[in-house]
This record gives structure tokens, sequence and C-alpha cells, in this order.
């Protein structure tokens, strides 16, 4: 009786580690998202007019690696993959006779990562218009 007390308890307590590693991953990954999504709102100057855009709002699709999680005990850490997708969705508008172009640029951050032989993945998205 008490070795299969020991054992539902060894192996509560191993599912237990095990989510709470999962969540620490989620939220490492989520950090690097928002760090992200966070200079594509506030990286200046953003004036599309004039050609002045900076290097994360070009749009296309841009990939860097990533650290998600380093363990301050024993030293691993979980490499991820960090996919920026910006968007131009410029339209125009007109009020009485003047037509302008209303600039607006999307972004989607996604932090792609494995742990366990599991692929879990986080994705963020912002919007950004010009600064004039």
């Amino acid at each position: 009786m008490i070795a299969i007390t020991c054992t539902t308890f060894m192996f509560v307590f191993s599912q237990l580690n095990q989510m709470a590693m999962v969540s620490r991953l989620y939220t490492g990954a989520w950090a690097v998202a928002l760090n992200q999504t966070d200079l594509i709102s506030t990286d200046t100057p953003f004036v599309p007019a004039n050609n002045e855009i900076p290097t994360e709002l070009t749009p296309g699709t841009a990939t860097a690696s990533v650290t998600v999680y380093d363990d301050p005990v024993s030293g691993n850490s979980i490499p991820g993959t960090m996919t920026t997708t910006v968007g131009a969705v410029n339209t125009t508008y007109t009020n009485g006779s003047v037509t302008d172009t209303l600039y607006l640029y999307t972004a989607t951050v996604t932090v792609s990562y494995t742990y366990r032989n599991r692929s879990y993945s986080v994705s963020l998205s912002t919007l950004r218009t010009a600064d004039i």
C-alpha cells in the first residue's frame, strides 16, 4: 500500500512539474513576442509617405532564432524561432475634394519552440499607423 501511494505521489508531482515548465516556457515565448510587438509599435521615424520606414516595419517575413527560457539552475536553455510577418494595408479616403492615403501596417509575431517533443507557439498581432 505504501509503495502504491509513493508511486502515485511521484507521478503526480512529476506531472505538476511538467505543467509548471510548460507555463514558464509559454511566459518566456510570450515575453519575446511582446518585446518584438513593442518594438514594432514604437520604432521611429515611421513616415511611409517620405519613405521613412524602420527595418522592423518593412513588409515581408523575417525569421530569427531566440531563447525562450534559460534555466538558472541547470544552465539549459530552450531555443525557439521568432517569425515576424509585416503587411501594408494602405488605403485612400476622400474628404470633399481632398484624397489622402491612410498608411496602416499589420504585424504578426509568432514564437515557436519544442519541449519534450511537442511543438508550441505563441502569436501576437499589432497595427501601426504613420507617425504623421
